[in-house]
């Protein structure tokens, strides 16, 4: 189909070989001989993606060429991107207003491959671009469901594919010598999850051979409450980038910004070039140039103090803003204070983000109801319609 179709859709949830199958269609492409654009909503999404198929791979954003003087992309109708072969990964993450754009920039005589898993959250913006689309039943679309022999070993993939049919994962509590990669630990009020979180960064995580500093990530389902990601962040500072005479530092809103630290970008910064999600570690403080240094994946982007509010400290992020990311270790807090937050698609989100190793911190209540909540949701859109009407 993807040597032939125009547009394709693959499709399916973790261990069932979407990765193997793009880089595959890919490889296929190359020996076509034709020109091949590789494109996702964030920054980090696309490093996944170039990784995954050695070519390279840019944010959609940069593949539309946005130009932040007329607040627009250069790519369009008129002007469409240089390529006869163009995948989007993480399709999922697609509002109507960059699928909107992206597919008026399709050239015409291209080929069109979205790949993504229709059962993560939906789009922070409209829309449900990928759901509608496969909805619709006028794209050809295939749908990966067999879990490979090597992927069932993990308990991480076997436990997602159980959320999803809304069965309780199957969890092993949190021994120094843990036989799975998907483990729980019960702590059963905030401040035990705290303390427990405390205690796997000082003590489980490094034993198992992982470097906190890089490999390990904390997602909550909220940025408020004692368990959330504000307060949690300044906990996890303190214990993995804790002051010293030798690291600069600037307070700003509360918050220390300490060379090591990890930050998030919180908005789209188009003259800077990095993008609401993209993940990077402060470089340098400098107070007599009233200046602070990120290094992102691929660059060096300096702040004036001033600009300060567009980042923040990302020991800890939401499980909306971690989409399109992989870590090999995840904590995922949940509690029941976040229950207006809790529901299927969350907690599987949350769990497929970890490449390695998984644990849950919160009582098996949580847990249940996380599984158990299919928050509705039916978005108003008139995608799927207008397709039928074609």
């Amino acid at each position: 189909m993807a040597a032939s179709q125009r547009v394709l859709i693959l499709t399916g949830g973790p261990g069932c070989g979407k990765t193997f199958t793009t880089r595959t269609i890919v490889a296929l492409w190359r020996a076509m001989g034709k020109a091949i654009a590789l494109a996702s909503p964030t920054g980090r999404a696309a490093q996944r993606l170039s990784e995954m198929t050695g070519q390279p791979a840019k944010t959609i954003h940069r593949l539309l060429e946005f130009d932040p003087k007329t607040m627009k992309f250069k790519r369009d109708q008129e002007y469409p991107i240089p390529a006869q072969a163009i995948v989007v990964d993480e399709a999922s993450m697609l509002d109507l207003f960059l699928a909107n754009s992206l597919f008026k920039a399709v050239p015409l005589d291209a080929q069109l491959l979205l790949v993504g898993d229709i059962d993560q959250l939906p789009s922070v913006g409209p829309g449900a671009v990928l759901q509608d689309l496969i909805a619709s039943e006028k794209i050809p679309v295939v749908r990966l469901t067999q879990v490979f022999r090597q992927a069932q070993t993990s308990q991480i993939v076997s436990n997602a594919h159980r959320i999803n049919q809304g069965q309780f994962p199957r969890l092993e509590p949190v021994s120094d010598t843990p036989a799975s990669d998907c483990l729980w630990l019960g702590a059963p009020e905030p401040p035990d999850g705290i303390q427990a979180i405390r205690d796997l960064i000082n003590d489980l995580i490094p034993q198992l051979g992982f470097e906190v500093a890089r490999e390990v990530q904390v997602l909550c389902p909220m940025t408020r409450g004692e368990i959330g990601t504000r307060n949690l962040n300044g906990v996890l500072q303190a214990l993995i980038n804790p002051p010293s005479a030798a690291k600069a530092q600037i307070e700003r809103g509360g918050m220390v910004l300490r060379v090591g630290d990890r930050i998030i970008q919180k908005v789209n910064d188009y003259d800077r070039e990095v993008f609401n999600g993209d993940l990077g570690v402060i470089a340098t403080v400098d107070p007599e140039e009233q200046e602070v240094s990120v290094q992102f994946a691929d660059k060096l982007v300096s702040y004036d103090y001033a600009d300060l509010n567009e980042i923040t400290l990302a020991w800890a992020v939401t499980i909306h803003k971690s989409q399109g990311s992989e870590y090999s270790v995840v904590i995922l807090p949940l509690y029941m204070q976040h229950y207006l937050m809790l529901s299927r698609n969350l907690i599987y989100t949350g769990l497929t983000r970890a490449k390695k190793l998984a644990i849950l911190v919160g009582p098996q209540k949580a847990i249940a109801l996380a599984v158990r909540q299919v928050k509705d949701q039916q978005r108003y859109t008139l995608l799927e319609k207008r397709l039928n009407l074609l």
